[in-house]
């Protein structure tokens, strides 16, 4: 038997004066927790840092029980990180999170998330404004460089990875059968 623990979101606790989930990004409600066990498969005790998805899971208990794995599931097996056979570290480059339609307001309710193992990056769509936060130097996500100008080049490149990343999670339709 596999038993898995997870959330699909954390909780604010007051964390920047918030309480609850909702449609923001901190680590309070992103970073959640994912507990695998399989006596006798698994290493027993792993703990990691891996950037890991949600989305990691589909493809981790086909794996497991030794069924493909669909080229349209966008997540990635932790299988061989679980196992021992792969480095954790080098699993993902980065995470995405998303929602919609969260509040009943033109362009309010739709916003992505980059996050890799420094910077975290937040687009809050049909707006000029977004999140930046150096996690290194700013744990606590209160400052806040979306519009610092010494960080400009790291926002251009989170914003070219995220923007890369959702055009390939867009469902592409039926498998082409013909030259064009």
């Amino acid at each position: 038997t596999i038993v898995i623990f997870t959330s699909d979101h954390g909780e604010m606790l007051g964390d920047h004066g918030l309480l609850w989930k909702g449609c923001r990004f901190y680590e309070g409600l992103v970073h959640v927790p994912l507990i695998i066990s399989w006596p006798g498969h698994l290493q027993a005790g792993l703990q990691t840092e891996a950037l890991v998805e949600l989305t990691d899971i589909v493809p981790t208990l086909l794996e497991a029980v030794g069924l493909p794995i669909s080229p349209h599931i966008q997540g990635r097996s932790l299988l061989p990180i679980l196992t021992g056979a792969a480095d954790p570290a080098v699993h993902r480059e980065f995470v995405r999170c998303e929602y919609h339609d969260a509040l009943d307001r033109t362009f309010a309710s739709h916003a992505n998330m980059l996050r890799n193992d420094r910077y975290k990056l937040v687009v809050y769509h049909g707006q000029a404004m977004g999140e930046l936060y150096d996690l290194e130097a700013d744990p606590d996500e209160f400052a806040n460089l979306w519009d610092d100008p010494a960080a400009q080049t790291v926002k251009y490149e989170l914003m070219k990875q995220l923007f890369d990343a959702v055009m390939l999670a867009v469902d592409e339709g039926a498998e082409r059968v013909g030259r064009y």
